[in-house]
């Protein structure tokens, strides 16, 4: 059992990047050389070790697109994640996130989204948001990259606490850091979201993801994270805050 608990660890740590708020930052195309980029992933796993049993799902895409004249800007994401050992689920959710950014001048950009989620282990039956707002650039260079931004956005919700749809009006605010050294070995990045209701500012949520990066080689990255996330409303029977410590190695082919 504890070898299935440990390698489930290790697994679960995708799983819950798309807690109850999704990072998008970490998604998006930061580089203008590079004008669209599409992956996707399907896993499947089945074991059975000593009569215990763990089965694993996952799905996930990304579709990112920039137009010629680096004016427009869409993003499609997706993720699927189901898992059950000995009968008893270990997560089940999945989400669709669309964006658009339209850049009005070098400093200043306006974006709209809309997004679909469900986490059942976190209390979500379901989650519809709707958001419009501002993003600008503080600076960006071969070393330096900050944004800020902060949009109005309508969200839908239903959770385990209770059947009916409830409607709210929140901020999602953000901040985006990411700082190179000279050599360009070493990366440091952060970003934190702060998102109250706008109607009851006690009810808000927070996330952040900070991580360092360095080269090993020229493809070879050792990357190490910390996520945090807290809500203040969070359901009846579910941490009103989760933190995940990650270490891995990433590879550029």
């Amino acid at each position: 059992m504890k070898r299935i608990f440990w390698l489930f660890s290790l697994i679960i740590v995708h799983t819950l990047s798309y807690g109850q708020l999704v990072n998008i930052e970490n998604q998006r195309i930061q580089s203008d050389s590079v004008r669209t980029i599409t992956v996707l992933d399907l896993q499947y796993n089945y074991q059975n070790n000593n009569n215990e049993e763990l089965s694993l799902v996952n799905f996930s895409g990304i579709y990112q697109h920039k137009t010629k004249d680096l004016k427009n800007y869409f993003l499609l994401l997706g993720n699927i994640d189901y898992s059950l050992a000995n009968g008893e689920q270990l997560s089940n959710s999945g989400l669709i996130h669309f964006r658009y950014n339209r850049k009005l001048n070098k400093k200043l950009r306006i974006e709209a989204f809309t997004q679909y989620q469900y986490n059942k282990i976190l209390g979500i039956e379901s989650r519809n948001l709707i958001g419009i707002g501002p993003r600008y650039k503080i600076n960006k260079s071969e070393k330096t990259v900050f944004y800020i931004g902060s949009l109005l956005m309508q969200e839908f919700e239903k959770t385990s606490d209770d059947t009916n749809t409830m409607s709210y009006q929140r901020l999602s605010n953000y901040l985006s850091l990411s700082i190179k050294n000279k050599a360009k070995t070493l990366e440091f990045t952060s970003v934190v979201y702060y998102q109250p209701n706008i109607n009851l500012w006690e009810d808000y949520r927070i996330s952040s993801q900070t991580a360092l990066a360095f080269n090993i080689t020229s493809k070879l990255q050792f990357v190490n994270s910390i996520n945090y996330g807290y809500d203040s409303y969070a359901p009846t029977n579910v941490s009103k805050k989760n933190i995940i410590l990650t270490n891995g190695f990433k590879i550029n082919l």
